[in-house]
């Protein structure tokens, strides 16, 4: 028997692209912030979250990239 038991993210969704998760950790890196502050935009709703189990917290790297996007900048004017 092969490992055809475990599917791939390729599998999954019959051919079908599935966008990229991210770890809390990679997260915070890609955002520059702490855990706690990722936390905060999270039970707010201002960035959503996969939570597949207990522990578990993922992120669509398109969520982050929304996320960045909807910032107001300071002192940008128009």
């Amino acid at each position: 028997m092969g490992n055809s038991y475990f599917l791939t993210r390729e599998k999954i969704g019959s051919g079908k692209q599935l966008a990229p998760l991210v770890t809390t950790q990679d997260a915070c890196a890609y955002l520059q912030c702490t855990r706690r502050y990722l936390e905060r935009m999270v039970r707010s709703g201002r960035l959503r979250a996969l939570k597949p189990s207990r522990k578990l917290v993922r992120f669509r790297q398109a969520d982050l990239d929304a996320f960045l996007e909807s910032g107001a900048t300071i002192g940008g004017g128009q």
